[in-house]
Parts: structure tokens; C-alpha cells; sequence
């Protein structure tokens, strides 16, 4: 019996908080319950350090690792340096050509 009336209890308290957690945000703003009311959450965009136009005669996308980009091309695969001042970027750090 003890048991019965202790388990009762203890789901009336879970139930009664959570009722308290799902009307909250109906109720009025008011001092006490602005402090613990959470601010919604934004995205955080971030701008791009640099953005590079990178011809397509220059071959195939492949990877990009260190700032560098791998590229294919019908001659060979090109290491293009993505990082740098304009207008020095893109600029070809190695050019492998195939025989």
C-alpha cells in the first residue's frame, strides 16, 4: 500500500512539471519568467575568406585539401593555390603533365 501511494506521488510531481514546461511559453513575459525563458536559436553564417572563380578549361574537379585544389585535364592534373590576394588567385602552383 505504502508503495502505491509513493509511486502516485512521484508521477502526480513528473506530471504537474511536466505540464508547468509545456504552458510556460503561453504565459505572459514577465520578469520572473523572461530570466528562464531561452533565446531562439539562429543559424551562424559564415562569409567565405575568399571566393575564387576557377576557369573550366583548366580540367575536372578531383579534390581539395590545404587550400588547394586537384584538377584533371586532358594534358595532366593541376595543384591550383586558392589562397592569396586578389588578383594573384587562383594561381597554378603545379602543373603535372602526362607522356
Amino acid at each position: 500500500m505504502i508503495a502505491d501511494r509513493y509511486m502516485k506521488t512521484v508521477l502526480t510531481v513528473i506530471a504537474v512539471a511536466l505540464l508547468a514546461i509545456a504552458v510556460r511559453p503561453w504565459l505572459p513575459q514577465t520578469p520572473w519568467t523572461s530570466m528562464a525563458r531561452p533565446q531562439p536559436a539562429y543559424a551562424q553564417v559564415t562569409t567565405p575568406k575568399y571566393e575564387v572563380t576557377v576557369p573550366k578549361a583548366w580540367g575536372k574537379f578531383i579534390g581539395f585539401s590545404n587550400n588547394n585544389l586537384l584538377l584533371e585535364s586532358s594534358d595532366g592534373m593541376r595543384i591550383v593555390d586558392v589562397e592569396g590576394k586578389p588578383p594573384e588567385y587562383p594561381k597554378v602552383k603545379v602543373h603535372v603533365r602526362f607522356q
